[in-house]
């Protein structure tokens, strides 16, 4: 490997931790003082864009990086069926999950619809990008095999979600990692993040949508 080639990498390679110790410390970015008195919208709109313009600068470094971050349109026979199914268990978890929580679905409130459907977008968009773009990207680009960068990266995703054990409980917070798990095997079979996204926000929307519009263990 030439300088210039092991400089790239090790830009690309500090660009990446960056990117998750900001996933890490991303509440606290997004509700720091310097936003609090500015618009609500502010905080998460510059978080979004650093996660996005980290994204776009490690895909031009490294080579073939967006066939490498899996930022192409994927193998087509794949992509439809693992968006579904998808799709369908997220509508089966999300149900259970409010019966067994409220004993029944509670329907989001109409008014509530726009905010959830922007923030469920993105935070999808955000973290697959994060983990199962970039962090299962590089970890595959340095050598690492599939099956135990998916696994990987499946863990600190989950770690990044350590606050819900004390916002929720331990059901979401393993169900993070299982969703991380998830995502990184449709990521490695279909060649694209984009289903990955598409289950993120389905996902997400399916426990917006029987609960009420929120995320929380009591009843609302």
């Amino acid at each position: 490997m030439s300088f210039l080639e092991s400089l790239r990498l090790a830009i690309a390679l500090g660009l990446t931790l960056f990117m998750v110790l900001l996933r890490f410390d991303s509440d606290r970015i997004v509700r720091s003082d310097y936003f609090r008195y500015r618009s609500t919208w502010l905080g998460p709109l510059s978080y979004y864009a650093l996660v996005l313009l980290f994204a776009a600068g490690i895909a031009l470094i490294i080579p073939r990086g967006r066939a490498q971050l899996f930022l192409q349109g994927g193998q087509p026979g794949t992509l439809l069926p693992v968006m579904l199914a998808f799709v369908v268990v997220a509508l089966i978890n999300a149900a259970v999950l409010a019966y067994l929580r409220f004993g029944g679905i509670l329907p989001l409130p109409s008014q509530l619809l726009p905010n959830r459907v922007v923030g469920a977008a993105a935070n999808a968009i955000s973290e697959e990008l994060q983990f199962r773009s970039i962090v299962l990207g590089m970890l595959i680009f340095a050598g690492l095999s599939a099956g135990v960068a998916v696994l990987v990266q499946a863990l600190v995703y989950g770690l990044a979600h350590r606050r819900l054990w004390q916002e929720r409980d331990w059901y979401f917070l393993i169900g993070s990692v299982i969703l991380g798990y998830a995502a990184g095997l449709a990521t490695i079979t279909t060649g694209s993040v984009i289903p990955a996204v598409v289950g993120h926000f389905a996902v997400t929307m399916s426990f917006f949508a029987f609960a009420g519009g929120r995320l929380r263990q009591r009843p609302i």
